[in-house]
This record gives structure tokens, C-alpha cells and sequence, in this order.
């Protein structure tokens, strides 16, 4: 070591007695060698490099530490693309004969680099020099000589990267432990950067050409790993070459990667919320030239694939898509599954090459077939840039996806679908953006249909879409020994959404209802609706507030829960578990915001109960007059309530009868006959519907009766 400090120092004595006090003086003024500095990489890059502190030594051997430095990013006023608390590097002597600024074992400590593209394509990691103009003054040539700034070595330690995509509208940052580069004043230089990512990390390593000043050719040969706790992960890699990567950059390319189980790059991606996926691998090659670079060729293959997020109980047995040239239809092959039935997808859709070229409104055709079986349907046709357009036409056997949803036998559907944003759809594919893209004209059947409990048969409807306005009109189906008609209607041609819906004795499962009105499932059997709904927003509380027609809702051999009926009758009201009913009635007119019922009801072996009253649908807080009455034997109890307060905490309290009384009648209608006729004929609206089965009197039920009495508050 004492070795080579003498050698150094011996050399640094040589270069200043060959180089004159000139070249002593020179290296020790750091405001000279800042300047040199800033204006050798604002000519090499575009962007200004500013120092705030610079300190150069030449004995025992010249070097510089700099500290405070900072490169500009690519958008005025923006951050910096590169922000270094501190670099030390070693500082050649004789390069300054030639006005070059040569560094050796460049040590940048704790960056902060920041990545971004703005919307007009402008990114931070693109350097264009500026352009030069021919100075007629050679003195004043003399006084601007330009200077080379050389490195040829280079370790960044602990950096942070940030990076801001606005085209691809992707973001995120990670950290690099440590990044080495060696040779890069040389032709290939070594690439061995480490970076992590919580607790997963990422190993890039490989060989580049001469990036600083770019040459006539980019080769490029780089591996990726990742790894998460010390496993490994998934693999990938980069082989070729980018020609006249400083102008057109014209891209020869292999690109590939595989992984073992796609949620393990959750670590990598928090917010991309990945799938479970097994076994996905992707191989392509890319060609073309500047921001248009053409995938040539394309192999994936994946293996299982949940897709329930999407689509309940739905998933990807298998995929295979391939594509050897630009010239070949892009096969794809799938096997799934929905629930426990098999289904497939097989075809092709246009070509590479048709793909490159939709923005110049080629066409491209498009011929898969979704397969169950011997039974498919099949979409055909042709996508373009201008007008897409695609006949659907099959039958499938059985269709299931979970009993969030009607499980379907023979599906038939015959239609046809039309864009002229092709383009904007592939981009955007909200609801909004499909329904102001596509028209659609469709008739669907379905000959036996279930939902949890509730059955169907020759279900028809037809579909039409246009002017971003959708239609289902008109629903038919026959069930529960009838005819059922429906329409909906949700229209975006407006300044607002609007939703229409009518039904004329359509049959429901009462817990799906339920669901729709984010309400407990207090009450479980099939219920029958009949009315007509309007309604317009874009928000829960705009729909409220227009909600505008009327409503019936019937049951017929159902039960309640006893919570339900605590909460409108009182917390003392001993009914636990479900109690069966004989039927159940509503009907109400909807209006500025307010339910107005007209009339709610329901009957069961002991309790017969009556109302009516308002519930305001932004609060949800009650105003019911309920009149409940307990059945005992050849007589009865009965009492008048008022309901005041939010649904989920209502008041209750005792409430004048008709003839302005308070208190307890007793005594009189006390058989067990229904009145549910009268009860159902309103809620129906005056429509055809089951008739309650009879049930038999029960025998020794005296002190549960009692019980209800006293939870009423009738008996004390």
C-alpha cells in the first residue's frame, strides 16, 4: 500500500512539472472544472447539470468529490431526473491536454432518481443533445471549446428510483441496493444491479454497447431474477439490438419470461392486485422503429387461472396463444371452467401484423367460437381502427356462473355488434365507454333458467343497444304457473344515467332483492313484483332522490326473521329464529325522496299485522303507523304503534287508534281466518298470483301467544 501511494504521488509530480502550473491550477479550481462539467453534459445530453459543492485533490492521486449535484428532468420547472447527495470519482490527468474529462471509480451515494413520461411521450431516460449551430467567430469558438466528460466505472449505492408512466398511467418506486457498471468507456459494458422491493428482490445483470454517447447500435443482452424471502420467483430476459438507437431506433429484439405463480409479483406490484395464476410464460420478438415498435412473433402458455374476481366461480384451465410471424392469424386456444361445467374458447382474431396497422383503419378478421361440448357460439367477423363489426350466432347447453347469478340450460343467442371506436374501446372499456361505443341488436332464449330456488322456463328477450342506450324489452318468461313480463331500460344519452324498470308479475328470490337494496335477509321465500320504476344519476343518493313510481312486493308461504320484527314491533317481542307467514304484502308510490307505503302487511298462525306510513330513502329514518294483532283461540289483542326513527334503530310507542283512543282492544276476530286476499290483491296490483297453502290450527301455543303479548307491551 505505501508502494503505491509513492507511485502515485511520483505521478502526480510528473504531470505537474509536464503540464505546467496551467494544468495545477486549473484541476484545483472547482468552479472551472464546474463549469466544464455542466456544459460537457448539457452538449452530450439536453439536460442541465448543476453542483453545489465540488472539492479536487491531485495529491497522492487526483480525484473529485461533488456533492449537491442535480440533473434536470425532461420537463421544465419539473422535478429532477437525478438528485446525488455525494460522488467521488478519480480524476485522469492527461485526458485535460485534450479537453476531456476522463472519471474512473465513480461512487454515486444515495441518489434519488426519478423516471418519468408526461401524455406527449416526452420521458426522462431520453437524451437528445441540442443541436448545434455554426459559430462564425472563431475566437469567440476558441473561448466555447467543447469538452468530453468520460466515465469508466460506476457503483450507485442505496439509490431510490421513481418512476411516473402518464401514458400507460402506471407508477411506482423501489430501491437499489447496489448498482455496478463497469466498462463503460468501452464497447460492452457489464451490467450488475441489485434492487428491492420489501421484502422481494431483483437481480439485473448483463451486457449493453456503449450507451454515453450512444453509438450507431444498442446490443443488448440482460437477465432478470426475481426473488422473494430468497426463492426465486420468475425469470426474464432482453437479446438483440436497437439500430440507430439516437434516431429512428430500429428495434431487433427477443423478449421472454416465465413464472411459477403470478401472485407472487404482488410484492413488485401492490396495487396491481393479481390473480392466482400457475405457470404463465410469454416469448415474443419485437421489430419495427421508433415509438411503433411491432411484435413479430408471440407465444404464451399459461395454466390455471382464477378468474372469480371477474367472473364468480370462474377460471382458466388452460391458455395457448400463438402467433410465429406478423403474417400468421394469432390462434388462441383455451380451456375453463364455470362452476363445475367446462367450457372453452378456440379460434383466431387477425393477425400481428393487422394489429400494427389497426390505427391506419386495416381490418382485421376474427373467428372464436365459445365451446361446451358439441355446443358453441360462435363470433365472426372483423375489427378495425374505423368500424368493427361481428355477427354472434350458437347454442350452449348449459351455462352457470355461480348462484350470484341465474343458472341457464340451452342458451340460445343470435346477434349482431357494431363499433367505430374500435380504437377508444380497447383503451377505455368502462360501462360508459361500451355503452357510447357499441350498437347491438341481439334476441336471446333460454329454455329453463334457476335462481336460488326459483325456476323459469322459455325465457326470451330482446337486446338492443344504440345511442349509448340499452334495452332489454321485452322480458317474457312463464314461472310459478304464469306468464311474467318485464322491461329495463339504462340510457347514458343523456347529461345524466337514467334507469327505467317495469315488471308485471315477475318472480324473484326474495334474498337476491334483498341483496339489490343492501337491506338484511330478514325475510326468505320468492317474491312477486309488479310496478314500474324511473330513476336518474350517477350516484346512490342522486337515484334516491328521482326515484319516482310504484312498487308492489308479495310473499306467499314465507318466513320472517325475528329481528325484523323486534325492530318494528319492539326489542320485548320474543319471536327468535324465522317464523313462518301465510303472506306478506307492500305497496308504495315513490317521490321527492320518500317511499309513501300505502300499505304493508303480513299474517301468520298468532300475529296479523297492518300499516302504513313514509320512509325517507336518504336517511332511511321511518314514520309507520303499524296496528299489530295476536290471535288467541276464539279472540284477540290488538294495539296501535308509531314507528319513528332510522331503520336499523327505530322508536316505537303506543299510537292512537281510530277512534282516538290509547291503548289495548281485546276481544272479537280472534279465528284464524285469512284476510291475506285483500292483503295480496293490493300489493299485486290487481294481478293473478299463488294463493297461501292452508295451514293446519295448531293446538297449545297459549303461552307463546302470551309471551307476544307481553313483548308487545299489551299485558304487564
Amino acid at each position: 500500500m505505501r508502494l503505491k501511494w509513492k507511485i502515485g504521488l511520483l505521478a502526480g509530480v510528473v504531470a505537474v512539472v509536464a503540464g505546467g502550473g496551467t494544468i495545477f491550477s486549473a484541476t484545483q479550481d472547482a468552479t472551472w472544472l464546474k463549469t466544464r462539467l455542466s456544459d460537457a453534459v448539457e452538449q452530450s445530453t439536453g439536460r442541465h447539470l448543476s453542483i453545489g459543492t465540488l472539492h479536487v485533490w491531485v495529491l497522492p492521486f487526483p480525484w473529485v468529490e461533488a456533492q449537491d449535484a442535480r440533473l434536470s428532468g425532461v420537463e421544465d420547472g419539473g422535478p429532477d431526473a437525478l438528485v446525488v447527495r455525494q460522488v467521488r470519482a478519480r480524476l485522469s490527468i492527461m485526458p485535460l491536454f485534450s479537453h476531456r474529462i476522463a472519471f474512473r471509480d465513480v461512487s454515486v451515494i444515495a441518489p434519488r432518481i426519478t423516471l418519468r413520461r408526461l401524455s406527449d411521450g416526452r420521458a426522462d431516460w431520453l437524451l437528445t443533445p441540442p443541436a448545434t449551430e455554426p459559430e462564425a467567430n472563431t475566437s469567440t469558438t476558441a473561448a466555447r471549446m467543447h469538452w468530453n466528460v468520460g466515465v469508466s466505472d460506476l457503483t450507485v449505492l442505496q439509490a431510490n428510483v421513481v418512476w411516473d408512466d402518464a401514458l400507460t398511467h402506471y407508477s411506482g418506486t423501489f430501491g437499489l441496493t447496489k448498482a455496478a457498471i463497469h466498462g463503460l468507456d468501452g464497447t460492452a459494458p457489464n451490467l450488475d444491479i441489485q434492487g428491492q422491493k420489501g421484502a422481494a428482490g431483483f437481480s439485473l445483470t448483463g451486457q449493453t454497447g456503449p450507451f454515453w454517447p450512444l453509438g450507431a447500435q444498442l446490443p443488448l443482452q440482460l437477465r432478470l431474477s426475481l426473488n422473494n424471502g430468497g426463492h426465486s420467483i420468475g425469470l426474464a430476459h432482453v437479446d438483440g439490438v436497437i439500430n440507430a438507437p439516437q434516431a429512428e431506433r430500429k428495434y431487433d429484439l427477443h423478449l421472454g419470461g416465465s413464472v411459477g405463480q403470478l401472485q407472487d409479483l404482488n410484492v413488485f406490484f401492490p396495487h396491481a392486485n393479481l390473480p392466482d395464476g400457475q405457470n404463465l410464460s410469454v416469448d415474443l420478438s419485437v421489430g419495427g422503429s421508433g415509438d411503433a415498435p411491432q411484435v413479430q412473433s408471440l407465444h404464451v402458455r399459461t395454466g390455471r387461472v382464477d378468474l372469480g374476481r371477474w367472473l364468480p366461480q370462474a377460471a382458466l384451465t388452460r391458455v395457448v396463444v400463438d402467433a410465429p410471424t406478423p403474417a400468421d392469424p394469432i390462434s388462441l386456444h383455451v380451456d375453463g371452467q364455470m362452476g363445475d361445467q367446462p367450457v372453452g374458447m378456440n379460434g383466431s382474431a387477425a393477425t400481428l401484423g393487422q394489429l400494427a396497422l389497426m390505427q391506419e383503419q386495416a381490418k382485421a378478421p376474427v373467428d372464436l367460437a365459445l365451446t361446451q361440448g358439441n355446443s358453441s357460439v360462435q363470433v365472426k367477423g372483423a375489427l378495425s381502427a374505423a368500424h368493427s363489426a361481428l355477427d354472434v350466432q350458437g347454442r350452449l347447453d348449459h351455462l352457470s356462473f355461480g348462484t350470484q347469478w341465474p343458472d341457464a340450460t340451452g342458451l340460445t343467442v343470435a346477434g349482431h355488434v357494431e363499433s367505430d371506436k374500435t380504437q377508444l374501446l380497447y383503451k377505455n372499456h368502462t360501462v360508459a365507454d361500451v355503452l357510447h361505443g357499441l350498437t347491438l341488436a341481439a334476441d336471446v332464449q333460454v329454455q329453463a333458467m334457476s335462481w336460488q330456488g326459483v325456476a323459469w322456463s322459455q325465457v326470451q328477450t330482446h337486446v338492443a343497444l344504440a345511442n349509448a342506450r340499452l334495452a332489454l324489452d321485452p322480458i317474457h318468461a312463464v314461472g310459478n304457473g304464469q306468464q311474467q313480463v318485464a322491461r329495463f331500460v339504462y340510457d347514458l344519452s343523456g347529461a345524466q344515467p337514467q334507469v327505467e324498470a317495469s315488471a308485471r308479475s315477475v318472480f324473484l328470490p326474495l334474498a337476491v332483492v334483498q341483496a339489490w337494496m343492501h337491506v338484511a335477509p330478514d325475510m326468505q321465500g320468492t317474491v312477486q313484483l309488479v310496478g314500474a320504476l324511473s330513476a336518474q344519476g350517477d350516484t346512490a343518493q342522486a337515484r334516491s332522490a328521482s326515484l319516482a313510481g310504484h312498487l308492489g312486493a308479495s310473499v306467499v308461504d314465507g318466513s320472517v326473521g325475528g329481528a325484523l320484527i323486534r325492530r318494528l314491533l319492539g326489542p320485548q317481542v320474543p319471536v327468535k329464529g324465522q317464523m313462518p307467514i301465510r303472506c306478506f304484502g307492500v305497496h308504495t308510490q315513490f317521490a321527492d325522496g320518500v317511499a309513501h307505503i300505502d300499505q304493508v302487511g303480513l299474517e301468520s298462525d298468532f300475529l296479523h299485522l297492518r300499516g302504513q306510513g313514509t320512509v325517507a330513502l336518504a336517511t332511511h329514518e321511518l314514520n309507520m303507523q303499524l296496528a299489530p294483532q295476536v290471535l288467541l283461540g276464539g279472540a284477540s289483542a290488538s294495539s296501535s304503534l308509531h314507528v319513528t326513527g332510522p331503520w336499523n334503530s327505530p322508536q316505537v310507542s303506543m299510537a292512537a287508534a281510530d277512534d282516538g283512543r290509547v291503548g289495548i282492544t281485546i276481544g272479537g276476530g280472534g279465528d284464524e281466518g285469512s284476510s291475506c286476499a285483500a292483503l295480496l290483491a293490493t300489493a299485486r296490483e290487481g294481478a293473478d298470483g299463488p294463493s297461501p297453502t292452508t295451514v293446519a290450527k295448531k293446538a297449545s301455543k297459549e303461552q307463546k301467544i302470551m309471551n307476544m303479548l307481553h313483548g308487545l307491551g299489551l299485558f304487564r
